[in-house]
C-alpha cells in the first residue's frame, strides 16, 4: 500500500476550498433573506408598506417621505417604487436613523 503524502501545500489547498465554499454558502442564505425581505412587497409601494419596512409608526413615515429626494411616483400620490425606496433608504441611513431612534 502505498503513503499518501500530506504536503502543506494540499492542506492549504483544502483550507482554502472549505472558506470558500462556507463563503458561498454565507452570500446565498443572505440572497434568500434579501429576497424574503425586499422582494415580498409590491412593486409600487404604499404608506403601510413603509410602516412595515421601516418599522415605525405612520407619523414617523410621514416626516420621510417629504424629503425632497425620497423616491416616489410622479403621477399617484401615495405611492413609492419599491426598489428606489430600499436604494435610498441605504443611500440616507444617517437621515433615516435620525426618525427611528
Amino acid at each position: 500500500m502505498a503513503k499518501q503524502v500530506v504536503t502543506i501545500e494540499s492542506l492549504e489547498d483544502q483550507l482554502f476550498q472549505l472558506k470558500l465554499e462556507k463563503i458561498i454558502q454565507q452570500a446565498y442564505e443572505q440572497g434568500v433573506r434579501d429576497a424574503r425581505t425586499k422582494f415580498h412587497f409590491p412593486h409600487v409601494l404604499k404608506k403601510e408598506h413603509l410602516v412595515e419596512i421601516l418599522q415605525v409608526k405612520a407619523p414617523t413615515v410621514d416626516k420621510l417621505v417629504v424629503h425632497p429626494e425620497f423616491p416616489r411616483l410622479g403621477t399617484v400620490k401615495g405611492r413609492y417604487p419599491r426598489d428606489k425606496v430600499f436604494e435610498w433608504i441605504e443611500s440616507n441611513t444617517e437621515y433615516v436613523n435620525q426618525y427611528l431612534s
